[in-house]
């Protein structure tokens, strides 16, 4: 008869014991447990009259200047938020880290004071420091994105008199073109009875695309243009998620076209309407270099033209020879 291996018995015994809270059956045979649900960052204190002043002078005072150092920003359309007396869903495309802090240091300082970031909690609030910092400085509130409950922070700040900035993309472009908005921003202004305010940036994705933790040199030019507020539509028929979802994407990218050609021009290249959300109102299949070149276009004046400045609608990307200056 074989012997047995020392330690078997040892080794069997201890696969067999209950160590710590390890279930005496299977999981596949316990009851049904109530998912875990996740506990929030707390962000409530960034809003603290304290808090707000003190970010309002981080803004001014840090930011705006920081920015201002290291690149050329144009602000265009605040005409178009003047009369704005209710809170507000901010929503623009997403190229870069440097949005966020672009976004509110071009709003007014009335409504700068009362305007929270929607910041992906998988990234930004997944250590104690980063959290922190981004909460303090943007008054962010975390997203998640990767399913699991939905956090009603976004809609108690709306409901609050707060305006919300949401980057419907769910992450920064990888090639600086507009892709597929979701659904979330739409749904929180259909359900909390706020206007949805577009907003194009460009130049962000060449002055710190992915990978970046600093703008490059040269003072590149970035520009901020705010569309006027969109409701959805109520009459004769009220308007879905999804197709309010697309309008909203749709007048993104031509504030996009109206920043590199004109206001004219970008409306002849408005698209007709589309049941699902939209990104690019180009579909080329190009390759991705080519993407990304005409993503790095400088913004503004005073540059060598090129001879693949040709005015094509819809490209929300290249710089056409006769722009106006914003």
């Amino acid at each position: 008869m074989a012997r047995r291996p020392a330690g078997v018995g040892l080794r069997e015994v201890a696969r067999a014991w209950r160590w710590g809270s390890r279930p005496p059956v299977p999981r596949s045979a316990e009851s049904h447990r109530p998912p875990v649900v996740a506990k929030e960052f707390p962000t409530a204190w960034a809003r603290t009259p304290a808090m707000r002043a003190a970010r309002v002078a981080a803004l001014q005072v840090g930011m705006r200047p920081l920015l201002d150092a290291n690149l050329a920003l144009s602000v265009a359309g605040l005409d178009a938020i003047e009369g704005l007396r209710t809170p507000a869903v901010f929503v623009s495309n997403h190229a870069s880290h440097l949005d966020a802090p672009l976004l509110l240091c071009a709003l007014p300082r009335g409504v700068r004071e009362r305007t929270a970031v929607a910041a992906a909690a998988d990234y930004f609030f997944d250590s104690w420091w980063r959290g922190l910092s981004t909460t303090f400085l943007f008054a962010t509130v975390p997203i998640e994105r990767r399913g699991g409950a939905p956090s009603t922070a976004p809609a108690d700040l709306l409901a609050d008199g707060w305006n919300l900035v949401i980057f419907p993309e769910g992450t920064r472009s990888s090639d600086g073109r507009l892709a597929r908005f979701r659904f979330g921003a739409a749904h929180l202004a259909i359900t909390c009875g706020v206007p949805v305010v577009p907003v194009a940036i460009r130049g962000s994705f060449a002055a710190m695309p992915r990978g970046r933790a600093w703008p490059v040199a040269g003072r590149p030019g970035v520009s901020v243009r705010f569309g006027r507020p969109m409701h959805p539509t109520t009459h004769p028929a009220a308007e879905d998620l999804r197709s309010f979802t697309s309008r909203v994407a749709v007048e993104v990218s031509r504030l996009l076209d109206e920043d590199t050609t004109t206001w004219w021009e970008s409306l002849r290249a408005v698209p007709a309407p589309s049941p699902a959300p939209v990104g690019s109102r180009r579909t080329p299949r190009e390759a991705r270099w080519r993407r990304v070149w005409e993503s790095t276009e400088p913004v503004g004046q005073g540059r060598v033209s090129s001879p693949w400045d040709v005015p094509r609608r819809g490209s929300g990307s290249v710089v056409s020879p006769d722009r106006q200056p914003l």
